[in-house]
């Protein structure tokens, strides 16, 4: 796992949590020795986000130089089996090549409410009031589930999120939302779903029906946008905005 970031005053360090490998960028003005805290961004798939995250922050740091947003903390979760962590109940495998998801999302999210959050306040100074998650496929899926059992997330950005999972069109239409949402971003691909058959075959389909749905219930809090590529096209784009848009939405709130 390459690490390396070049700039003086912000960092990238990996961590031990639990079991879990964490990958933290502390932005410029962090100093251990110091009481200011920060807000904070969970990223789902640490590991493979870390690669598109990287060449965003130089853009950041230029923002936040420019009275541009607000500086914040990331923490990429690296996971241990995604297909568990990051699905909200059980359910078959869309193919035989691979494993039923074992559907463990309840217990990874609370994990992360009652053990990450306060490892990293105590450890690198989280604002435990002002912490939003970003995710991609899978990671999107469980970031935007969050929102319907839990009320600890302030601002979430799904990227091209599961919503073809089984079941999760009935839970989306019956659940409401944590009311200390501030704003929601859903981004998904036209293209997803090419060449794939089942429920996978209409991604792009459930993506729409998932944002239209969400934003009649929230108008002002949901903002959905598009492209026209398939699932993982324009990744390091993807992230970038992702990016960009929670900057915004952290330095307005």
């Amino acid at each position: 796992m390459n690490l390396e970031y070049n700039n003086e005053a912000s960092s990238i360090i990996e961590a031990q949590w639990e079991n879990h490998k964490i990958i933290i960028y502390l932005p410029p003005s962090w100093n251990k020795q110091e009481s200011t805290t920060y807000p904070a961004i969970l990223v789902q798939d640490g590991d493979q986000a870390l690669k598109a995250v990287t060449p965003v922050l130089s853009e950041l740091e230029k923002l936040w130089k420019d009275e541009k947003g607000r500086e914040f903390i990331l923490a990429m979760i690296c996971p241990l089996d995604r297909l568990s962590e990051y699905t909200p109940w059980p359910a078959h495998a869309m193919s035989s090549r691979f494993p039923d998801f074992k559907g463990k999302g309840n217990e990874y999210l609370a994990s992360l409410e009652t053990q990450l959050l306060p490892w990293l306040s105590e450890n690198y100074k989280v604002d435990l009031k002002n912490v939003s998650l970003l995710g991609y496929s899978l990671g999107g899926l469980i970031s935007v589930y969050a929102l319907t059992i839990q009320i600890c997330w302030r601002h979430v950005a799904g990227i091209c999120s599961s919503f073809w999972y089984d079941g999760w069109m009935s839970w989306i239409e019956s659940k409401n939302i944590s009311k200390d949402l501030i704003s929601l971003s859903l981004h998904y691909g036209t293209g997803e779903g090419s060449g794939k058959s089942g429920p996978m075959e209409r991604a792009a389909e459930y993506a729409e029906k998932t944002g239209e749905l969400l934003s009649q219930r929230w108008p002002g809090k949901v903002t959905v946008t598009k492209d026209d590529g398939g699932h993982h096209s324009f990744a390091g784009e993807r992230y970038r905005n992702g990016l960009l848009w929670l900057n915004e939405q952290i330095g307005s709130s």
